[in-house]
């Protein structure tokens, strides 16, 4: 992995081990026991900075039963660790006699989506048990939680509490392989992708939708053609067609080439616009994001000064690069507009199916 750090959330039951598994990573920190709040822990591992933040234990019957405190806890986790989590170790216990049942591990998944469904791409399953567990009982579990698994593309590790560090390194490894599977990128916050999702233009999903239209014009007219002229060439005497006999009349082939290629045409076209639109909107929505991402290291840097430096971190982030952002987006809808006149003036035959 390129990153000189790791940013990680542990998440699980109460009662899962999360706090063991970050003293294990981390060594000698001061834990804390169950809790209703999430913890952050740094500590370095194998020269490497590690940012690790615990979450409180849900309910292990129903997500209904977990207060909604704690929901809105494991929510606000993936912000303690700006611009976000590298991976999230999802924590399943094993224990001799104690496989978990279907409905335990659907309240899990439901208790995970908290964060949106976009989390499974940055998800691992974290088997822990003791070092004296059998093999059969971990393969239990696993085959137990085979559905769970699919969502995070069976990504899972399996880690025995021992003084052993292969343990440790193993997870880690498996952590960096997901990391760079995901090219590096780490999980963003789902309130900061619903924000950035709401400053992409509809003008692309517009484009796209009214060029398939076309195209699918197109192409309904070029098939109702091809059929007639199969049609008619079937009903047509082998022999008339011989001699060329102008009692049958036959499309036109020429016309549908044609139209073959102005589906292609139509494609191209698309496909040019589309990229001009991704170049005119690119830059603004990065920077968006590193508005957003500036704004939330603000406020974490800005916290160790209390909740009027943690304001002033937030308002450094929006006031100065968010204007900025929203500028040149003006810019680019200007420029699209007078993209816009240009094709208005010219004349564009609309008559596809004839």
């Amino acid at each position: 992995m390129m990153a000189s750090d790791l940013r990680i959330v542990l998440l699980g039951k109460a009662g899962a081990g999360k706090n063991r598994v970050a003293k294990a990573i981390l060594g000698d920190i001061e834990l804390y026991e169950e809790h209703e709040k999430c913890v952050l822990y740094e500590g370095e591992h194998a020269g490497k900075s590690v940012c690790m933040v615990d979450t409180p234990g849900w309910d292990r019957v129903s997500i209904e039963c977990t207060t909604k405190k704690i929901k809105n806890e494991i929510s606000r986790s993936v912000t303690l660790c700006p611009p976000g989590p590298h991976a999230l170790i999802l924590v399943l216990p094993v224990n001799i006699g104690d496989v978990p049942s279907q409905n335990e591990l659907k309240s899990t998944s439901r208790h995970v989506e908290l964060l949106s469904e976009r989390v499974w791409d940055h998800t691992m399953v974290l088997f822990l048990c003791d070092r004296d567990v059998q093999e059969s009982t971990i393969t239990a579990h696993i085959q137990e939680a085979k559905k769970l698994l699919e969502k995070c593309s069976g990504r899972h590790c399996v880690m025995r509490l021992s003084e052993s560090k292969t343990e440790v390194h193993g997870l880690l490894k498996e952590i960096e392989s997901m990391v760079e599977e995901n090219l590096g990128d780490s999980f963003l916050p789902q309130v900061y992708y619903e924000e950035i999702q709401s400053k992409i233009p509809k003008d692309i999903s517009e484009l796209k939708k009214t060029y398939e239209d076309r195209e699918e014009m197109l192409k309904q007219g070029y098939q109702k053609r091809l059929s007639q002229y199969k049609k008619h060439s079937e009903e047509e005497p082998v022999l008339k067609q011989r001699r060329g006999s102008i009692t049958g009349t036959r499309p036109s082939f020429n016309e549908d080439e044609n139209q073959a290629m102005d589906i292609h045409a139509i494609k191209s076209r698309y496909r040019d616009e589309l990229l001009a639109l991704a170049r005119y909107y690119l830059k603004p929505i990065s920077l968006l994001v590193l508005a957003m991402i500036g704004a939330l290291i603000g406020s974490v840097v800005g916290s160790n000064f209390g909740v009027v430096g943690s304001g002033t971190g937030i308002f450094i982030g929006i006031v100065v690069t968010v204007p900025l952002a929203l500028l040149l987006i003006s810019a680019a809808s200007l420029a699209r507009q007078s993209s816009t006149l240009v094709e208005v003036g010219k004349p564009e035959n609309t008559d596809y199916c004839q």
